[in-house]
């Protein structure tokens, strides 16, 4: 099913043609937080799946395809940064949301740099959640479609 969103950008309309059951991978090692997204996201209407460290959600990206990833930016073994930046080289098209405990806007610079589409500082509250995941969602579509027009022209 597809639902159309408009979204007000500075001067622009940006409207989108996004499925309402998109898939999203959470990543983060904390349980209680990440049961907490899962049942929040699921609730949005997205199909949801959660992963407790970076090797879990390589399992998770091997077996199927995400239009967003929510990623902790403290992973055990490794840096959510550095899963950021394999996981975009893996799918350049999939939007990435960082989640972090720490309102650092140097941090959230180095995520942005990165590729991360946002930076929410948790606990996130439920309205950001859900405009992050309809932001990332509308412009992971309209990078699908140039990037379908620039391989057909």
């Amino acid at each position: 099913m597809l639902t159309s969103t408009r979204t007000r950008v500075g001067w622009q309309d940006v409207i989108s043609e996004a499925p309402s059951s998109a898939s999203i991978l959470i990543v983060e090692d904390q349980p209680d937080i990440r049961r907490s997204l899962q049942k929040l996201v699921s609730a949005f209407g997205y199909q949801v799946k959660a992963a407790a460290s970076a090797e879990e959600a390589d399992t998770w990206l091997t077996a199927q395809r995400f239009e967003v990833i929510l990623l902790d930016i403290e992973l055990p073994r490794m840096k959510g940064i550095e899963f950021l930046q394999w996981a975009l080289q893996r799918d350049p098209e999939v939007a990435v949301i960082m989640l972090t405990g720490l309102d650092d806007p140097r941090i959230a610079e180095e995520c942005i740099d990165a590729g991360a589409r946002t930076y929410l500082v948790k606990p996130v509250e439920e309205k950001f959640l859900r405009l992050a995941l309809r932001d990332a969602l509308a412009m992971r579509r309209i990078l699908v479609d140039r990037n379908d027009l620039s391989q057909r022209y």
